[in-house]
């Protein structure tokens, strides 16, 4: 099914049921271990499930937020995986979401690509650790291997997008500025405040209680597939020298550094994070 999208002027703070023109994508729900997950895809995409990339956004995010990542979608089989609202309370965020990629419930390739950003890098870490057999590539974007590599202030601003309305209609936007920087589209920042209030206070601090216990640091080297991090200059969550410091432990990881970019590239510099992570992915998938 394609989400509906409204035909009005694109506001900064949309109503829950609109969608920013640029995100409409293709919505299938699964059913992964008896939760609902949501999975974005292109229409018209590639269908070569050699080339299949699994994509896993942000902590407040929906995988719709990888949709500028659309030019990419002819050659690559763009897969934009979305955590369920609402993790069992028997496993943390990150414990059930590498478990749900992991379970035949996910119908995902016996091997596959994995691009996390944010949250989403720590669950791709998380599984390419757990299960290095079933990943053929690595994109780490915007980096969280350790709470010591991440400022604690901004994920203390960060839990403004969870406080009770109206607070979180007056703080939303303003946490969006600074994870998306100056230069995310007015759709962009619309896009990551509708779907950051989808999400309950509850399942917003277990995620990041999952950011405040990792360390995943002296792991690194055991991480042996292909890598590539991607990083923006002017991240104010996680700082630049923080993601060379994950770049040196990955065996082989090569580093890309967008210099006016912030916690979000995909989404703000959506044209030379393309050219990175296509050219990266493409090598390794084909």
């Amino acid at each position: 099914m394609l989400e509906a999208t409204s035909s009005a002027r694109p506001r900064f703070v949309p109503e829950p049921e609109e969608i920013q023109p640029g995100y409409e994508l293709a919505l299938e729900e699964r059913r992964v271990r008896g939760a609902p997950v949501r999975l974005f895809t292109f229409p018209g995409g590639s269908e070569d499930v050699s080339r299949t990339v699994v994509c896993l956004p942000g902590l407040g995010a929906s995988g719709r937020s990888f949709a500028p990542m659309a030019p990419l979608a002819e050659e690559l089989r763009l897969q934009l995986w979305t955590p369920t609202l609402r993790t069992p309370m028997t496993h943390t965020p990150l414990q059930w979401n590498v478990a749900s990629l992991a379970h035949p419930d996910a119908r995902l390739p016996e091997r596959f690509a994995l691009l996390g950003s944010s949250f989403g890098s720590l669950v791709a870490l998380a599984f390419t650790l757990a299960y290095p057999e079933r990943v053929k590539a690595l994109v780490l974007v915007s980096p969280v291997a350790s709470v010591h590599r991440v400022r604690r202030w901004a994920l203390s601003l960060s839990t403004l997008v969870r406080m009770p309305k109206p607070f979180a209609y007056l703080f939303a936007p303003t946490v969006a500025r600074v994870l998306g920087g100056r230069e995310l589209p007015p759709e962009g920042r619309a896009e990551i405040v509708r779907e950051a209030r989808r999400i309950s206070p509850m399942e917003l601090l277990r995620r990041l209680r999952d950011v405040l216990d990792a360390d995943f640091l002296g792991a690194l080297e055991q991480v042996k597939v292909p890598t590539l991090l991607i990083h923006g200059a002017r991240d104010h969550l996680v700082p630049l020298r923080y993601a060379r410091d994950v770049a040196r432990r990955i065996p082989g990881a090569r580093l890309e550094v967008l210099r006016k970019a912030s916690h979000l590239p995909y989404m703000s510099h959506a044209q030379s994070f393309n050219a990175f992570a296509g050219d990266f992915l493409l090598q390794h998938l084909s």
